[in-house]
Formats: structure tokens, sequence, C-alpha cells
């Protein structure tokens, strides 16, 4: 399926499913830029454990957060989605809310990869990264980089659990060089007591979950982000985890 890589250009994603409902919806939104007003209220973030999350991540946890073949999925798509900026030279790229892994292909040599995340040495056993920030999302969204620093900004398996997604996109959006690409994957797989109730509340629907990571990039910022797309990347319809994913260029 052929869908916005940096700067927008057409970039073959091999294991993206154009039947399923996320990259139906994703191809007939092309061009929406979202709601009027931003359509949640506080109460929409949040959680059952309300506690620090420190508490709660304070040991390391290298449980996988989704399955084999999902994992294989998304490392599959980021290979195409990397290859959009530059293939085989050199890239700038950041994980957020990251762990031990980040699910990343091989990487041309000279690669940067800086993660940001809650547990020091989850981000220590991350075989892809060159440097390590350690920080809450939800106490400071604040990105430690200055602007334009990155070609891709990554979020795997955690946009469930952010209370302060409007910001934490806006600052996606100020560290992404123009043209950059924002990927954000997630499942239906979630620490349920640390999820938001927005997020609970459609986490039965491919598309409502997409919609709700469609309308955080349409106001962090506002008119800050083009080619805003959603695309069904699980490994297979009916067994296993199903993995969805929306991108965004930095306009």
């Amino acid at each position: 399926m052929l869908l916005p890589g940096f700067g927008g250009e057409p970039t073959r994603v091999p294991t993206a499913d154009r039947r399923g409902g996320a990259s139906i919806v994703g191809l007939s939104l092309r061009g929406w830029e979202g709601p009027g007003a931003w359509p949640y209220v506080a109460g929409d973030f949040s959680r059952e454990d309300e506690a620090d999350d420190a508490i709660k991540y304070a040991s390391p946890s290298f449980a996988s957060h989704v399955d084999a073949a999902a994992s294989a999925s998304l490392t599959q798509a980021y290979s195409a989605y990397f290859g959009s900026v530059a293939a085989g030279s050199p890239l700038a790229i950041l994980d957020t809310a990251a762990s031990w892994t980040s699910h990343y292909p091989p990487l041309p040599a000279g690669t940067r990869v800086a993660v940001h995340g809650l547990n020091a040495q989850e981000l220590a056993a991350n075989g892809a990264a060159t440097e390590v920030a350690v920080g809450d999302l939800n106490k400071d969204p604040t990105l430690p980089y200055t602007d334009g620093e990155f070609d891709v900004v990554t979020n795997a398996a955690s946009i469930a659990y952010l209370t302060r997604p409007r910001e934490l996109f806006a600052e996606v959006h100020r560290v992404l060089k123009p043209g950059g690409l924002a990927l954000v994957s997630f499942s239906n797989r979630v620490f349920a007591e640390k999820a938001t109730a927005l997020w609970l509340s459609k986490i039965d629907e491919d598309v409502a979950l997409c919609s709700v990571v469609r309308a955080f990039f349409a106001f962090g910022p506002a008119g800050g982000w083009r080619n805003v797309s959603s695309v069904d990347l699980s490994p297979h319809p009916t067994e296993g985890d199903p993995l969805w994913m929306v991108t965004a260029v930095k306009a």
C-alpha cells in the first residue's frame, strides 16, 4: 500500500492491509483537517490508577507489548518509512515513551537514535539507542531537544497512557525537521489501570482509536501537520495481536 513518507512522498509499506478498516478510513479522510474544536474534556484523560507513574515503572519490565508477528510487521513498516527519508543515509530518530526495544530494523551506520522513556534500565537495554533520556511525559511533555533535530519520531504501544497528548504532539512537531515523519502505532493490548478513560472507551474499534490519534495531530499544533493517515498493519485479520498506525508529516 502506498502511504505518505518523509516529505509526503509516496512510500510502499509492505505490511499495510488496504482492506483493513483503519486503512479504508485513512484513505477516505485524506485531506480532512480534523474536528473544528478540541473534542475532549479533562475527564477523558483520567485513569483508574492515578498514582505517580514512576511507582509502577520503577522496576524494569522486559515484557513484549505486542506479539512477535505484530512486532515483525511494525519493524517492516518502519523499514519502509525510514527508507523514505534518504535510503542508505544516516537518520536522526527519536523514540518517545520508549522501552527496552524500539522495534527498529537495522539502521544505516551513523544513525542517531534517541530514546526517551520512564525507566533508565529498560532504556539502557535498548540495542538501537545511541542516547538515552529519562522523563515522565505525563508530568512534563516537554522533550529535551532543540527545534528541528529529527527526521522521524516514533511512539509504539504507549499512546493509551498519555494524559497530555496535545502538548506532546506539539513537542513532536517542534523537534521534527520540515517534512519529518511522526509514526504512532498501537494495539488493543493495554495495562487497563493506566490507560486513559478515552482510550478504554474506544478500545474495541480500530477506526475509533485511529480517530482519537488523528484528533491529537489536528490540535498538536493546529495546522501543523499534513498527510495524516491511518493504516492497518495487523499481521493477520483474525488471529494474534492487531496493530494500527497513524502517521503525519510536519507541514
